[in-house]
């Protein structure tokens, strides 16, 4: 198009500069001379100016509008002007346009979506550069890693402080398909990390991307799972033993003796219903475990606590304990059954851990909207470094005395799964040489 336009041009010019020069030959003197170099110098600037309409300034907009798509500002519609070549080209400009506008906006899509998927992941993700860098990480990174600070540009030994991630980040890096591995992180947190490679077209590995799983709950739950067995073993073997150490007595002789008979036979018998009780709690307490779906009723606060006063009365007298209630008529929306189990295990607690001649207060109220039950006693007490482990199944802040009570160290375990259940809490205050306080909570 160019070339043509300019052809036509030259042709023009040479069209004229021949009409001069019969005109100089023609005409000999001075005036006509300057007239026919003024009719030249005007038919020179007249072509000047349309080469410049015609021809460079649709070029110059055609380049300021190649120059805009390059930088990325793509307009709606670039306006067509000019002659038929001219608009060719414009149009050929707007086809472009349009591809390109629409394949950035797929790409735009496509990257959103990646990183609202990569956001709503629960795991850690962290993509690291040639360097060994980290150049992204999604917002679960700061719930995994429990920090809130920016690890763009760290290195994982600048967060881990642990050599085992940086190890396996270089050795794919170096051709290595993909490792596991489990690392400690902060909190006491146990991280397993899955370190893959992420490669281009041509196979070359360009960056690594690292995805954590949190197994702080998993590796916690097997340690108080291997902790249970052990010590349901441990409480087992020990009424166990006795059990068939007396019985194994008795038929080597002792039979014979009247006397030592029956004390080998209570105390076979102590122990029997020592285990009976153990796994009863047990019972209970996988029951409570199941999360089968607390009932609701309306249950009679003062009449629970009556019941279980009265099937204690012996123990209570026994010990020349006072008993005092404190509490009016009120009913609640709870789980009957485990209301009563609660409460059973706490007066129990009350009862055995409780000095001789000593009292008991129960009391009931409502506020702000919640139930609040209160266990008192006036015993030795609780350490207040043994506080946050009471709950915990078969711990026992003085195991002497728990065994001599039959204890089996579940009750205030049973406690805290049947209250918890129901949406309540349980807490404790205690201090040493002026008893404890048991208080439940449950919304009403």
């Amino acid at each position: 198009m160019t070339l043509r336009v300019h052809s036509r041009l030259i042709l023009s010019n040479l069209f004229v500069i021949g009409f001069l020069s019969v005109l100089f030959g023609y005409f000999l003197n001075f005036s006509r001379l300057a007239l026919a170099v003024f009719i030249a110098v005007a038919t020179t600037f007249l072509s000047g100016y349309v080469v410049r309409v015609l021809v460079s300034r649709p070029l110059r907009r055609i380049s300021d509008a190649s120059s805009k798509l390059a930088e990325g500002d793509l307009p709606q519609r670039l306006p067509v002007t000019g002659d038929a070549e001219i608009a060719a080209i414009w149009t050929s400009l707007n086809r472009m346009t349009r591809n390109l506008s629409q394949k950035m906006r797929e790409l735009s899509d496509g990257k959103q979506r990646l990183e609202l998927i990569l956001e709503a992941m629960g795991q850690g993700v962290m993509v690291l550069d040639r360097t060994g860098r980290i150049s992204f990480t999604n917002s679960s990174m700061v719930g995994v890693l429990g920090i809130d600070r920016d690890l763009i540009g760290k290195t994982p030994l600048e967060i881990f402080r642990r050599p085992e991630l940086e190890n396996a980040v270089r050795a794919v890096f170096a051709g290595d398909p993909g490792r596991i591995l489990e690392i400690a992180a902060g909190n006491s947190r146990i991280l397993q990390a899955y370190v893959a490679p992420v490669a281009k077209v041509s196979g070359q590995v360009d960056s690594v991307v690292v995805v954590f799983h949190d197994l702080t709950d998993i590796r916690r739950t097997e340690r108080m799972r291997r902790d249970f067995i052990a010590n349901v073993s441990h409480e087992f073997k020990t009424p166990l033993t006795s059990i068939r150490g007396y019985a194994e007595t008795l038929l080597s002789g002792a039979k014979d003796d009247p006397k030592i008979a029956s004390d080998f036979l209570r105390t076979i018998e102590r122990n029997a219903d020592h285990l009976e009780a153990l796994v009863s709690d047990l019972l209970t307490l996988a029951r409570l475990e199941a999360e089968v779906p607390a009932t609701r009723e309306q249950v009679d606060v003062k009449s629970v606590i009556d019941e279980q006063i009265s099937a204690r009365t012996s123990a209570i007298t026994e010990r020349n304990i006072r008993v005092t209630v404190e509490c009016p008529l009120i009913q609640v929306q709870a789980d009957r059954s485990r209301l009563s189990t609660a409460l059973s295990n706490l007066i129990d607690n009350a009862i055995h851990y409780n000095k001789a001649g000593g009292e008991i207060r129960i009391s009931a109220e409502m506020q702000n909207g919640t139930f609040n039950l209160s266990v008192a006693d006036t015993g030795y007490g609780i350490p207040s470094e043994e506080l946050p482990r009471i709950f915990e199944r078969f711990y026992r802040v003085d195991k002497a005395r728990a065994r001599e009570s039959g204890g089996t160290g579940l009750g205030l375990s049973i406690v805290k799964h049947a209250i918890e259940s129901q949406g309540g809490a349980i807490s404790v205050t205690s201090r040493i040489g002026a008893g404890s306080t048991f208080t439940i909570r449950l919304p009403v």
